[in-house]
């Protein structure tokens, strides 16, 4: 499945992304924040809580490339036949901003989206009864609405690249699904990754889920020297104001 086209890449900005957020749907009580720290308890601790979902930004090194191509040989295509999670296939160039946050906010609970915008229409189309195609399809159609290059991609503290610049960094997201289970959704692998079972089926804090800490800290130690300090991390969490 080819790119459908190419957009300017968004900026690892909590503003930028809870602003888009919020047009979508995303209730006005949450928003993103930057991570500075995923084990030193003082910093977490500045962090609002509880923390609903991660998103990662992190290089594309070769050997995260050889990686991903190995262990995506490992497993047949995904036919969205989870109905616990919804997962999205990245069709739009540069695109792994918008589809790290749709990761997100598909994914959360109900009741934190709110049920008239954008995003409760989108959710409403997902999930087993429609094909991987049929999906991106989908959120092709909303990037056009959204006018994603004009409203945000040249937003940041950073001048934007062109859109069909090669960019060498990439977007995840880290969520808990309906099963419990916690999964890495990325739109560039063949599936949702499932990382097992929540640590704690109550606990809606993620910033607490070690499975997630150590994924994220494996990709950080398996990078080459020169990037081992181009990694950023946002969560979403209660609004400060």
């Amino acid at each position: 499945m080819s790119d459908s086209k190419l957009v300017i890449p968004l900026e690892s900005n909590p503003q930028i992304f809870s602003d888009l957020a919020h047009k979508l749907g995303l209730s006005p009580l949450l928003q993103f924040h930057d991570v500075y720290s995923l084990t030193d308890p003082d910093l977490i601790a500045f962090l609002p809580q509880p923390i609903s979902g991660i998103i990662l930004l992190f290089p594309l090194t070769p050997g995260y490339e050889s990686y991903r191509k190995e262990t995506d040989q490992q497993k047949r295509v995904y036919d969205n036949s989870n109905p616990n999670i919804n997962w999205l296939k990245q069709t739009i160039g540069n695109g792994c901003g918008l589809y790290a946050l749709l990761h997100i906010l598909t994914n959360l609970p109900s009741d934190l989206n709110i049920s008239n915008l954008i995003i409760s229409d989108i959710t409403a189309n997902l999930g087993p009864n429609k094909s991987v195609q049929e999906t991106s399809l989908l959120i092709e159609d909303l990037e056009r609405r959204i006018q994603l290059d004009e409203n945000y991609g040249s937003q940041g503290q950073t001048e934007a690249p062109e859109a069909g610049a090669n960019v060498e960094f990439h977007f995840i997201s880290f969520i808990k699904g309906k099963d419990n289970h916690l999964y890495e959704l990325d739109g560039r692998r063949n599936g949702p990754i499932d990382l097992g079972t929540a640590s704690d089926v109550t606990n809606e804090n993620l910033i607490q889920e070690q499975k997630i800490v150590d994924k994220i800290q494996f990709y950080i130690d398996n990078t080459d020297e020169a990037n081992k300090n181009n990694f950023a991390i946002m969560a979403i969490g209660p609004a400060l104001d």
